[in-house]
């Protein structure tokens, strides 16, 4: 079997997406299928090309071809969308004219622009097409109030309907998505459910010991309750902004908690400028992924706030869930009572769940677990059922049972 992977998100970038690809092709490695990837130059977040690296290297390292797209020095809707429009164009003229056929064409949405792409080249070509979703859209974007001109939402309504028509299969990352495709009559049975989870041999628990170490190598404080946020700076589902007008608000208690920072995006300088000043903290930026697992063990509580999402449209089970529960680490989340992401933190009972869009319950959420502390059996078996249902390489191994029934059709 050979399998194209086309993606805007690729190694060396950060983030959610990149990440998830990256576990999705080590799965097909292991399988032993033939495989191509098409990504744009490295260039998120900061959407500047990685001017460091030698592509030439890792394009034969990882069988990848980076292509040009347009990467915006501000970003806004309409330049992102140009960003997407042209790799669009790139990557097709490139896949039609320069690549063979192969039997499977996969493709990681958003943006849904690069899946068009994706399955348009497989209908030419006459591949099998399987669409992973991570968010669904134009749903999620006019639910977080990012998509408001009728006429874009509009033509991405029509992208998408032609995208379920021509998926042989889907994968999603959640069960609320599968619900909200079956609802768009999309046959059940070809929507698979794949976690993000966690990779449970990169996250896992640190003795006190080894805490000590990083917390003196990282220069953390050792006499304070330590606090992280790690992840995406973005204003998509993560309350940023509700977080650093919460924790600005709580000087007072400010000698009691650090708070560490991990990760980027447009609304990080606004984060920080909110809390600087008031409350301690340290930032990093393009931390290894190693280093990042090393931080969050030696973590207290793992802070992740979520905007409210009154329907399952995606991205409602955050990776760094799992990612702090394999570290045996506690966390603070925000969500809708009732969700699929409300029915796993109860199972795993490793934190606290809060109701979104709430400034004083997150404060006083906050203040509560300055002083509270978590048996270890309950960390124990919080990180014992991440490895035994969200494991990130198991789930991976999903993909590769849907390319073999594909082989069969």
């Amino acid at each position: 079997m050979k399998i194209l992977i086309y993606t805007h998100f690729f190694k060396p970038e950060s983030g959610a997406a990149s990440v998830r690809i990256q576990y999705l092709v080590n799965a097909i490695k292991k399988a032993g299928f033939e495989y191509f990837i098409i990504a744009p130059y490295p260039n998120y977040p900061q959407r500047e090309i990685f001017k460091s690296l030698n592509l030439k290297d890792l394009e034969k390292i990882e069988s990848i071809k980076y292509l040009p797209a347009y990467f915006p020095k501000k970003d806004t809707p309409i330049s992102r969308m140009l960003s997407y429009f042209t790799f669009m164009i790139t990557s097709m003229f490139y896949s039609i004219f320069f690549l063979p056929k192969f039997d499977v064409i996969i493709n990681s949405s958003p943006p849904i622009f690069t899946s068009l792409a994706a399955a348009i080249v497989s209908k030419i070509k006459g591949s099998k097409f399987i669409w992973d979703i991570r968010d669904i859209w134009p749903d999620i974007g006019i639910e977080i109030g990012i998509l408001k001109n009728g006429f874009v939402i509009k033509v991405m309504q029509i992208v998408e309907k032609f995208l379920l028509k021509n998926s042989d299969y889907i994968t999603v990352t959640a069960n609320g998505d599968k619900e909200n495709l079956i609802k768009k009559n999309y046959p059940y049975k070809k929507i698979i459910t794949l976690y993000n989870g966690a990779d449970t041999e990169l996250f896992k628990p640190l003795n006190e010991n080894d805490k000590t170490k990083i917390k003196q190598e990282y220069s953390i404080p050792m006499n304070k309750k330590v606090f992280i946020y790690f992840g995406s700076f973005n204003y998509g589902m993560n309350d940023v902004g509700l977080l650093s007008g919460s924790l600005a608000e709580m000087k007072s208690l400010s000698d009691k908690f650090h708070l560490i920072l991990i990760g980027d995006g447009n609304s990080r300088k606004e984060f920080i400028g909110k809390i600087k000043g008031k409350i301690e903290f340290t930032y990093f930026n393009n931390l290894d992924k190693s280093e990042i697992a090393k931080i969050v063990a030696s973590s207290d509580w793992s802070l992740i706030p979520r905007k409210f999402i009154e329907n399952d449209t995606g991205g409602n089970i955050p990776v760094k869930c799992f990612e702090s529960w394999s570290c045996g680490v506690p966390v603070l989340l925000s969500g809708i009572k009732g969700t699929e992401v409300q029915k796993i933190f109860e199972s795993i009972n490793l934190g606290k769940f809060i109701i979104p869009n709430d400034k004083d319950e997150l404060k006083k959420t906050i203040t509560e677990i300055l002083d509270f502390e978590i048996p270890e059996t309950i960390k124990k078996n919080g990180r014992d059922f991440v490895i035994q249902n969200y494991d990130r390489n198991v789930q991976s191994l999903k993909l590769i049972e849907i390319i073999k029934a594909l082989k069969n059709v």
